[in-house]
C-alpha cells in the first residue's frame, strides 16, 4: 500500500511539473503589438498623460491637425460610389499569401464597409487595392526618395 501511496504522490508531482512547464513565472510583458514602440510614440503618450486646461489641449490638437494638413496636401477627387466599386471592389488573384499585423480598428472599418455595402471581394483583395492605388498615386515620390537610399526604381506598379 504504501509503494501505491508513493507512486500516487511521484505521478502527482510530475503532472504538476508538466503544467506548469513553459509558464513564465513572474510579472508579465506588457507586449500590446509585435513591432517595439518607437521612442516618438513614448513621448507623445507621455506628453497626453500631462495634465492641462481643455483651452490649451483644443489648441494641441488645432496646432497637430493644421501640421498635418500643411505635410500631406489632399488633392483626391471625390470618387462617385460607381467608381469607387470598380476601382477597390474586384478580385484579384493573389499566388502567394503573406500574413501581416493591422490595426483592430482598421480592419473592423473595412470589414464593415464590405459588409455594409454588400461586396462580394475578398478582404484580402479589397486591402490590396487599396495599397496598390495608394502606392500609384505616390510611385513618383517613392521612387525619388528610395533611389537616394538603396534601390534605382523600388515601385515597379
Amino acid at each position: 500500500m504504501a509503494r501505491i501511496d508513493e507512486r500516487r504522490k511521484i505521478l502527482e508531482a510530475k503532472l504538476k511539473e508538466m503544467s506548469e512547464d513553459g509558464v513564465m513565472k513572474g510579472k508579465p510583458k506588457e507586449t500590446l503589438a509585435f513591432d517595439p514602440p518607437n521612442e516618438d510614440e513614448e513621448n507623445e503618450l507621455q506628453e497626453a498623460k500631462e495634465v492641462r486646461p481643455v483651452q490649451e489641449k483644443t489648441s494641441f490638437l488645432q496646432e497637430t491637425n493644421a501640421e498635418r494638413t500643411r505635410e500631406v496636401p489632399h488633392e483626391t477627387p471625390a470618387l462617385s460610389l460607381d467608381d469607387y466599386r470598380t476601382r477597390y471592389f474586384h478580385a484579384v488573384r493573389i499566388r502567394e499569401k503573406t500574413a501581416f499585423t493591422m490595426n483592430v480598428e482598421t480592419l473592423q472599418v473595412l470589414r464593415n464597409v464590405l459588409q455594409d455595402l454588400g461586396e462580394r471581394v475578398s478582404m484580402a483583395s479589397y486591402i490590396d487595392n487599396i495599397l496598390r492605388e495608394h502606392l500609384r498615386e505616390h510611385k513618383e515620390l517613392l521612387n525619388n526618395a528610395t533611389a537616394r537610399q538603396r534601390r534605382k526604381t523600388t515601385i515597379t506598379i
